[in-house]
C-alpha cells in the first residue's frame, strides 16, 4: 500500500533484517529548498516468545525502529487480533486474518522428481483437515495455484465447503474457475482479489513467471486493510549460478519483494520435498520468508502442523507507529529495520515500504 502524497498518509507495512550481505542504500537527501512530505507509517510486527505465543503489553518504548542507520520515534503500538485471548486484560484491537493458499503445480516436475505429487495432494488433505477445523469466525481465506500461469480457485470466504473444494481442485488439477466476474461473484463489503487481478487472456500474459505471479497477487491485496498470510506450497523455484547454488533473478525477485512488503504480505513456505532432501532451492523458500517476515517449513513428515504453528504465530500483531519524511516528487523503497528492547522476545517483520506516487 503505496505513501499518500498528504501531509499525514497512511501506509500498512512490516519491516526485516535486510540480508547480510546487502548494502543499505545512501540517505535520502532533499535538494536545497525542495518540499518535504510526512507521512505515518505503520510496521506490522508480530512479537512471540520462544515457544511462539504472541506477547501483548508491549508499549511504544519497547520498539527500536530505524530507517537505515537514522532511529526514529516510535509514536504508538497497538495490538491487533482476530480472536479475542482469554486471560489477558491488555488492550486489544480487533481485526481480520487474512490466509492465501497458494499451490506452486508440482505435476511437471514429478517424472524428474518421483514422490512430488504425493506430497502435492498430502498437502491439500492437511489443508483441508486444518481449513475445516481451526478456521475462526473472523478468518478469511483465499486458495491460488501456479502451473504456467496463476490461478484463482476460490477468492476470499469463510465458506469451509468452497474452500474444500478449491483446495482438492489446485491439488489434484482440477480446471479452476477461471477470474471472470460471473465464476468469482463476490459480495459487496468483503475483501477480494478478484476484483483487481486481471482477466483471461491477460492473467496468463501477466503471469509468465511465478515471480510475476506472487507479485500480481500481492498488488492485488493491497486495498485490503491488514497483515496478509501467503502458505505458499512449492519445491522451490528460481535460478542456479555455475556452482550449482540458488540465486535470485534480479530481473524478478527484488519488485517482487518490494511489492509484498509494500501490501503487507507476509510468505510462510511449506517444502513439498521429502523429508530429508537437501537442494539449492531450500534457500529460496528460506529467503522468500525471511525477507517478507514469514517463515519456511523444511522437513515436514505432515503439513498440518506446521498449519497450526502458522495459526498461532499470526494470532496477532502490534501496528508500531512512526513518521518518516521523504522529499515531494521522489519514489523509491526505504529499507526499514525493527528491533526488541528485550532480546528475550522474538520478533518477526518486514524489511521496508514504498513511499512516493
Amino acid at each position: 500500500m503505496r505513501a499518500a502524497n498528504t501531509l499525514l498518509g497512511s501506509i500498512l507495512l512490516c519491516a526485516t533484517t535486510v540480508a547480510a550481505n546487502a548494502q543499505e542504500p545512501p540517505p535520502l537527501i532533499a535538494p536545497f529548498g525542495a518540499e518535504i512530505l510526512v507521512s505515518e507509517v505503520l510496521l506490522d510486527v508480530l512479537v512471540t516468545d520462544r515457544k511462539g505465543n504472541a506477547i501483548l503489553g508491549l508499549q511504544p518504548s519497547d520498539f527500536l525502529v530505524s530507517e537505515g542507520d537514522r532511529p526514529v520515534e516510535v509514536t504508538a503500538a497497538e495490538f491487533y487480533s482476530h480472536r479475542a485471548l482469554e486471560g489477558s486484560t491488555a488492550p486489544v484491537a480487533p481485526a481480520a486474518r487474512f490466509l492465501l493458499f497458494f499451490f506452486d503445480d508440482q505435476r511437471g516436475r514429478n517424472a524428474d522428481v518421483p514422490g512430488l505429487l504425493n506430497r502435492q495432494v498430502g498437502a491439500g488433505r492437511d489443508a483441508r483437515e486444518f481449513l475445516a477445523h481451526a478456521l475462526t469466525p473472523t478468518d478469511w481465506v483465499a486458495i491460488l495455484g501456479y502451473d504456467f500461469k496463476l490461478r484463482l480457485f476460490a477468492d476470499f470466504t469463510r465458506d469451509r465447503e468452497v474452500l474444500a473444494r478449491a483446495v482438492e481442485a489446485a491439488t489434484t488439477g482440477k480446471p479452476d474457475r477461471g477470474n471472470w466476474p460471473s465464476r468469482q461473484p463476490v459480495e459487496e463489503g468483503t475483501p477480494s482479489l478478484s476484483r483487481r487481478l486481471p482477466a483471461g487472456d491477460e492473467l496468463r500474459d501477466q503471469t509468465a513467471t511465478i515471480y510475476e505471479a506472487i507479485t500480481l497477487i500481492s498488488e492485488a491485496s493491497t486495498s485490503i486493510y491488514g497483515r496478509k498470510n501467503l502458505l505458499l506450497f512449492t519445491a522451490g523455484f528460481g535460478r542456479m549460478n555455475r556452482f550449482r547454488q540458488y540465486e535470485p533473478d534480479p530481473r524478478y525477485y527484488e519488485p517482487m519483494i518490494e511489492s509484498l512488503n509494500d501490501a503487507n504480505v507476509a510468505v510462510y513456505a511449506f517444502d513439498l520435498t521429502e523429508p530429508g532432501t537437501r537442494h539449492p532451492f531450500a534457500d529460496a523458500m528460506s529467503q522468500i520468508s525471511s525477507d517478507t517476515g514469514g517463515r519456511y517449513f523444511a522437513d515436514l513428515s505432515q503439513f498440518e502442523a506446521a498449519l497450526t504453528r502458522v495459526a498461532a504465530e499470526t494470532s496477532g500483531y502490534y501496528l508500531v507507529s512512526y513518521r518518516a519524511t521523504h522529499p515531494s516528487g521522489l519514489r523509491g523503497f526505504q529499507h526499514v529495520k525493527v528491533r526488541l528492547a528485550n532480546p528475550e522476545l522474538k520478533l518477526t517483520a518486514r524489511r521496508g515500504y514504498r513511499f512516493g506516487d
